[in-house]
């Protein structure tokens, strides 16, 4: 194992679940505390009812938020300074709706940094990537794919809400996004595994 290596891969951390509860569940019922406060009473009936509006209100404001990877981007951004710190050249970086993925090609590395696992830089060698394929359809999206400890990543190269054809000329970028990824992960894989 290289240093700064991860041994696990953890997609999802604590503090992606401590910031849904705080904001999903905490944050409903101190709105409808000060709203019951302002209205100049305090009735149970009345606190749990708003209560339970304002978060169903939040959980959908959540849900789109993590749909487009907005809810913890600040945390990622802060995260991500920490790689010119390492003693890799991350020379190819891509940043997605489920993180950003960071391509040492050279020292065949790989860095990860999951949107539901915001704090945490994971830095992998490149042969426990496995799968990495690109998958193009005009109905699911363009997005390349691949396994990382037996997890599976897709990361989209085309974020819209129409269908695109992949022989347009948006789709076909798309594609060749995607396949150039793929292909820069199977030669740091290759380079890890001592095949290059």
């Amino acid at each position: 194992m290289k240093e700064h290596e991860t041994a696990k891969f953890e997609r999802f951390g604590s503090f992606f679940f401590l910031l849904l509860l705080g904001l999903g569940i905490v944050l409903p019922f101190l709105l409808s505390l000060i709203t019951c406060i302002g209205m100049n009473g305090l009735r149970p009936d009345t606190f749990l009812a708003m209560g339970l509006v304002f978060m169903f209100i939040v959980w959908m404001v959540l849900i789109m938020l993590i749909g487009y990877g907005n809810l913890t981007s600040l945390f990622v951004k802060r995260t991500a300074k920490e790689v010119d710190r390492l003693p890799y050249r991350f020379n190819s970086s891509f940043k997605g709706r489920g993180g950003r993925l960071y391509i040492d090609v050279q020292n065949g590395m790989i860095g990860f940094i999951s949107a539901y696992n915001p704090t945490k830089l994971q830095i992998f060698s490149a042969s426990r990537v496995g799968g990495a394929k690109t998958v193009a359809s005009a109905m699911t999206g363009i997005r390349f794919v691949f396994y990382l400890d037996g997890k599976k990543i897709s990361m989209p190269t085309l974020l819209t809400n129409r269908v695109v054809s992949t022989k347009s000329g948006i789709g076909a970028e798309a594609v060749s996004k995607a396949d150039t990824f793929v292909e820069l992960l199977l030669t740091a894989k290759a380079r890890a595994e001592g095949k290059l």
